[in-house]
This record gives structure tokens, sequence and C-alpha cells, in this order.
């Protein structure tokens, strides 16, 4: 894996990122309400790389939009997950929620700080496999249709549970093949962002399955 492949991965997920941006919000007041926030999740998703290219920052310096991102991005998902439960769980998710929380402070201000915050992520991936498998659970019990594909939520959530699963173990290892084995993390980086693709595909089925819904019932 060359740095130009790497950085062209990047562009694509930035640009499937993007695009699936510019599909949440077609027809905005038609759409669901999961989609709706799910358009709020990627609209925020752009304010680190923005504020990266605004404020030109470099070196670790760089990781702190992202570091901070990962509070936002707790709050988005959890969000998109408490409209999918409905009144189900949610003193589960405000209470997850405040333990990430209180994790994040600790891990951003006293432990990692400007390094990738590997431990939040690896937390924070933790409790979204744990949100998926919940929502498959009530899939189950309380089956909306016969066809699941067509649920726009289950795809969304199919794509979170891609994403977390994958890069889990990676996330695990990222701080002893930096530190110890002093890796650039170029091929593993890459297969992250690959994963991020495969996420982002998913929701554009989802997102193309929502489409499809209004144009059948209009």
């Amino acid at each position: 894996m060359t740095l130009k492949q790497f950085i062209l991965i990047n562009y694509v997920q930035l640009a499937l990122s993007l695009v699936i941006l510019i599909l949440s919000v077609v027809y905005f007041k038609r759409r669901i309400i999961e989609t709706k926030v799910l358009a709020l999740h990627f609209l925020l998703a752009f304010a680190p790389y923005l504020i990266v290219l605004f404020l030109e920052l470099k070196g670790k310096a760089i990781n702190i939009p992202q570091n901070v991102y990962l509070l936002v991005q707790m709050f988005t998902l959890s969000l998109l997950f408490a409209v999918a439960f409905g009144k189900k769980y949610k003193n589960l998710l405000l209470c997850v929620g405040l333990i990430y929380a209180v994790f994040w402070f600790v891990n951003f201000f006293f432990f990692q700080k400007d390094e990738l915050n590997t431990y939040t992520k690896v937390v924070g991936s933790i409790i979204f496999i744990f949100y998926c498998v919940l929502y498959y659970y009530r899939l189950l019990i309380d089956l909306p249709v016969q066809e699941l594909q067509r649920v726009p939520m289950f795809w969304y959530v199919t794509s979170n549970l891609v994403y977390n699963a994958g890069t889990l173990f990676l996330l695990l290892f990222v701080t002893y093949l930096v530190e110890v084995l002093h890796n650039d993390l170029l091929i593993y980086w890459s297969f992250h962002n690959i994963l991020d693709i495969i996420q982002d595909l998913l929701i554009m089925l989802g997102l193309w399955q929502d489409l499809r819904n209004i144009r059948l019932h209009s």
C-alpha cells in the first residue's frame, strides 16, 4: 500500500460521506426520523475535516478535532438508536452515554490527550456493537415487515455493525503497533478506511430504500 493509494482511499471515503449527506436531505421533510438523524450525523462528521483544513493543523494537533468528534458521534448515533427503539431502553441509553462521556473526558484530558484516542474509540465500538445486537433482537420480537431489506434502519445498523466489529481489533492494537513496533499504520489504517467505505455503501442502500418507500407511498 503506497501513500498515494492511502490518500486516494481517504478521498473516496470522504466523497461517499458527502454523497450520503446529499442523499439524506433529498425530500427531507418526507424522510423517516432515522434518516433525518443520520443527516445530522454526517453533517457534523465534516466538522473535523473543516477544522483541520481552515486552521491548518499539523502533527498531533490533527487528532484533536477527531477526538472531540468521538463525543459528538456518540450523541448522534445514540440518538439514532433511541429513535429506533422508541421509548424502550431510554434509561439504558442515557446511562451508557453519561459513562462514555466521563470516560471520554478522562482519556482526552489525562491519558491519550492529543494522541489518537484509541481507548475511547474502542469503548465506543463496543457500545455500538451492543446497540446493533440489541436492535436485531428487537427486530426478532417486533418484526415490522417480512422483508427486512425494505427497512432503512436495518441497513443503517448493519453498516454500523460491520464497521465497528471490523475495526475493533485494529483499534485495540494501534498503540502497540505505533509505540512498540513503530509501524506507520499505512496498511492497517487503509483497512480501516476500506471498512468505512463499506459502511458508507450499506448506508446508501438504506437511503435508497427510504427514497423508494417514499415513492411507493406517494
